[in-house]
């Protein structure tokens, strides 16, 4: 009677096993999923002290205009390759916007390049439902031969003297973005990697906002 029990006692057990297994299997996956949310979305902007020089890009804009990332030099620039079917592109786009607008008298320029095959007819409807500021180049080749890669969005800080600073695949909010651009403003045009103003290119006096980061985004 005993092993009985025994027997009744291991079949339980498994069978308890097997019920939590089956409604809580989800859990595991759900923390790598918000592992990776956390990677993706609350990136770490870390500038590097030298980056790469940036590419020679020279492209025409929807705008009709010729967009010269050399001609930038001295000036702050973001690059943000995307499409309008990425998702996550739509989520960090408004973010862009306002950041543009915050930092444009202060010589921050943002530029996408969008990778939609239709090209106009799928980028103008949403740049202008979105109202966005700032350049788009409609030439997916642009992003493939200047800032390749296979995820989208891409971005990309470039400092005042033209080196690549920071990349990053996936979103990238607001607050996060808006910290990393106060930096690379505050740096003089002639050495980006020294904090110290010069006579040439003084530091920037506007006052820091990190007490607002916390309602960005």
């Amino acid at each position: 009677m005993s092993e009985s029990m025994s027997e009744s006692e291991s079949v339980s057990g498994w069978e308890t096993a097997w019920t939590y297994t089956k409604r809580y299997w989800h859990w595991p996956l759900l923390l790598v999923m918000a592992f990776y949310a956390y990677q993706q979305y609350l990136p770490s902007i870390d500038l590097t002290a030298d980056g790469r020089p940036a590419p020679n890009v020279v492209a025409e804009t929807m705008g009709g205009d010729t967009f010269r990332l050399r001609e930038h030099r001295g000036e702050v620039v973001v690059v943000n390759v995307w499409a309008t079917w990425c998702a996550p592109c739509r989520v960090e786009m408004p973010g862009f916007v306002d950041l543009q607008d915050s930092f444009r008298d202060e010589g921050v320029q943002f530029v996408g390049i969008a990778l939609d095959r239709n090209g106009e007819e799928a980028v103008r409807p949403f740049v202008e439902e979105k109202n966005i500021n700032f350049p788009q180049i409609l030439d997916p080749a642009v992003a493939a031969r200047h800032f390749p890669g296979e995820m989208v969005p891409r971005t990309y800080l470039i400092d005042k003297q033209g080196r690549i600073r920071y990349t990053h695949s996936g979103v990238i909010l607001k607050w996060a973005l808006d910290d990393a651009l106060e930096t690379l403003v505050d740096e003089p045009a002639t050495t980006a990697t020294s904090r110290r103003p010069t006579p040439e290119a003084p530091a920037s006096t506007r006052p820091r906002r990190r007490g607002k980061r916390a309602g960005q985004g």
